[in-house]
């Protein structure tokens, strides 16, 4: 009997004691969910990113609005004195390789002190070449055009990081404005060089002090980089995708063959390429193109800002916009189908002469639904090719850009006729006194353009289909480190928010991202590559399989 009494009263004791160890199994699942955090750091990194970009663009651009003036300084003809443009475009295409290649092995913060570097190093050698200690011309032009080239090397380090900063940093809901902030740094720069660069040469002398002023410009960047950028990511990953991104990357040429093989994003390579290549050639070749109308190379300048600043308009509206609905897709087609419709209009205002208000007018209209599109383009080029890593996406469009634009510059030069008597009284192009400079009549080279980008956007408008895939993954997957806390407290609570997914749900799409992964590993399998659709699976698609995937979770 006694004995019976203190089994019953050793029961009666150890009952309780498993509501406490319930109880701390809760508050472990509790911290074992991960917490993650915006640092306010990203702010330094996002301004640090953005000054190198601005430099960088500067240096690119600096000499096109003036580039009658340079060619007179350095007794050279027109289409030498280009190359500090076309140097940029040619060396960004080899060398896209080599950024998304080190960033991906490396990290972002290598990567932004060799871009740093290059363009400091870059800009000093111009300002090197033209201080005056080379007495000899072709010296000094051999010198700087090094440096033009080396700046060029900078900026595949730099044009092509906005969205892996905006996923490194930066929590899911301010993606796309970060990314937007970032893109148009680079367009910012070459506002501020276009405005500055006919301010400050006035005359052939004042070449050098063009180069004095952008030298140290390129040089603070760097000290700012120096301070600033002392990590790749912060401690606590602002996102579920970016702590789950940088642990399931497969191997680079991998990552490479499924961005290839997904047919949105080629849709995107083309149509989005197309459109950097007009910007970029028109910040190049505007001078040349208006000149032979009258038209002065300060208000060259003022055009390409003009575009530029409604750029930044559209931008914001449109940034706000896509962090709001997740409406990448038909903000991208509309914005980019009104870009096209007021670059034609455009395009034909240049061949009018005295017509500056119409010029800047649709200058301004072509930049704010081009250039505001653009950063929500390589948020939807992350979106389709996910969990592809964020900087090849976006490099490659640029690349896309880069060669397009070079052809466009070739077709402006190949195919300009001599200039039309009309407007032989009235050319501004010779008027720095250097009689080799020759204006020209594009009339043809512009018309060609005008089809070229009608095609490229058509294409992209009518076949361009997507699904968001790393905004499915970050809504219907679990963070893996999560797994166990999230079936835990999904078993004692049989409703989820609009946040939190049932374990069953949960578990099917965590199997789906773990198969999408071990696909992508695998090049896609037969070499065709993984198709859009199939990167991110329907996270129903498995909900017969709850056991199962409880298992594996």
């Amino acid at each position: 009997m006694s004995n019976e009494v203190a089994a019953s009263a050793v029961a009666a004791m150890g009952a309780p004691n498993k509501a406490p160890e319930s109880s701390r199994e809760g508050s472990r699942a509790k911290e074992e969910r991960p917490e993650y955090v915006a640092y306010p750091r990203r702010w330094a990194v996002l301004v640090t990113v953005a000054l190198l970009n601005i430099s960088n663009a500067a240096l690119w651009i600096n000499i096109a609005p003036v580039a009658y003036t340079v060619a007179s300084y350095y007794k050279r003809q027109l289409w030498e004195v280009n190359w500090f443009s076309l140097v940029f475009l040619f060396v960004s295409i080899p060398f896209c390789f080599v950024s998304t290649f080190s960033v991906n092995r490396l990290g972002l913060r290598p990567a932004i002190h060799i871009g740093a570097g290059l363009n400091c190093l870059g800009g000093l050698l111009r300002a090197l070449g033209s201080s005056g200690a080379i007495d000899n011309l072709d010296a000094q032009f051999a010198i700087s055009l090094t440096g033009q080239t080396i700046a060029g090397m900078a900026q595949s380090f730099l044009l092509f990081i906005p969205t892996k900063v905006s996923q490194l940093w930066f929590p899911e809901d301010a993606r796309a404005i970060a990314t937007t902030v970032l893109s148009l740094s680079n367009p910012l720069g070459i506002v501020v060089a276009q405005v500055a660069a006919p301010l400050i040469v006035v005359a052939e002398g004042d070449f050098p002090t063009l180069n004095y002023v952008f030298g140290a410009l390129a040089a603070l960047a760097e000290a700012v980089t120096l301070v600033c950028i002392t990590s790749s990511k912060p401690p606590t990953p602002p996102s579920q995708s970016a702590a789950r991104g940088e642990v399931r990357r497969a191997s680079y040429l991998q990552q490479l063959r499924t961005t290839f093989t997904c047919w949105p994003y080629l849709l995107l390579l083309l149509s989005l390429g197309c459109g950097v290549a007009l910007f970029s050639s028109l910040a190049t070749v505007t001078q040349q193109l208006l000149c032979p109308l009258g038209y002065t190379d300060l208000f060259g300048g003022i055009a390409n800002a003009a575009m530029i600043l409604s750029g930044f308009v559209g931008s914001a509206i449109t940034g706000v916009t896509a962090d709001r609905t997740k409406a990448f897709t038909p903000i991208t087609k509309l914005c980019y189908g009104m870009a096209t419709i007021f670059a034609i209009v455009m395009l034909e205002m240049f061949m009018v002469p005295g017509q500056p208000e119409l010029v800047a007018t649709f200058t301004a209209l072509f930049g704010f639904f081009g250039v505001g599109a653009y950063p929500i383009g390589l948020e939807l080029a992350v979106e389709a090719t996910y969990p592809v890593e964020e900087s090849i996406s976006t490099a490659f469009i640029f690349m896309s850009g880069q060669f397009q634009g070079v052809l466009i510059i070739a077709l402006v030069t190949l195919l300009g006729r001599e200039q039309k008597p009309q407007f032989e009284d009235i050319e501004t192009c010779t008027k720095s006194g250097n009689a080799d400079i020759e204006p020209k009549d594009y009339t043809v080279s512009l018309m060609v353009i005008m089809t070229y980008l009608v095609v490229a956007v058509s294409i992209m408008i009518l076949f361009f289909e997507t699904s968001y895939k790393r905004l499915e993954a970050e809504r219907f997957t679990p963070d893996p480190t999560a797994a166990t806390s999230n079936s835990t407290a999904g078993s004692s609570s049989p409703s989820s928010s609009n946040r939190s997914l049932s374990p069953r749900s949960s578990a099917s799409s965590f199997h789906s991202l773990t198969e999408s992964g071990k696909a992508l590993r695998g090049g896609g399998g037969g070499g065709a590559g993984v198709k859009s659709e199939e990167v991110v699976q329907d996270w129903n698609e498995h909900d017969g399989e709850d056991g199962t995937e409880r298992s594996r979770l």
